[in-house]
């Protein structure tokens, strides 16, 4: 089964954002990114939990709800999300990513195959 998951983190001492999965979870979200670059907006659910990437002007913006999570990007974080996601998928190994954002902190942290317990 799939594993994606977000959380609230720190980041060198300052809050951040982690979103920790494995390959398969990484790459359910990479489609969904792809698709709403594409097309305004995507979905897809895992362990309970529905994430919504939505296209929105000058927004990089992570929302978390009780069974959902919002993820609202401009066209630019959404190229930048790919370009980080990608290599996260090839790699051999376990590895992070970081990516800037507006809130609710300025710093999401992106892993594969390092927090899964």
């Amino acid at each position: 089964m799939a594993v994606f998951r977000v959380k609230a983190d720190s980041y060198f001492g300052d809050e951040a954002i982690l979103a920790y999965a494995d390959r398969a979870g990484m790459r359910m979200f990479n489609s969904a990114v792809i698709s709403a670059q594409k097309n305004g907006q995507a979905s897809f659910e895992i362990d309970g939990i529905e994430h919504q990437v939505i296209r929105q002007k000058n927004a990089a913006d992570i929302e978390q709800r009780s069974r959902t999570v919002v993820w609202r990007l401009d066209d630019a974080k959404l190229v930048e999300l790919l370009d980080l996601i990608e290599p996260l998928i090839d790699a051999e190994g376990p590895g992070h990513q970081y990516l800037d954002i507006n809130s609710p902190a300025s710093t999401l942290t992106l892993s594969v195959d390092e927090y899964i317990a």
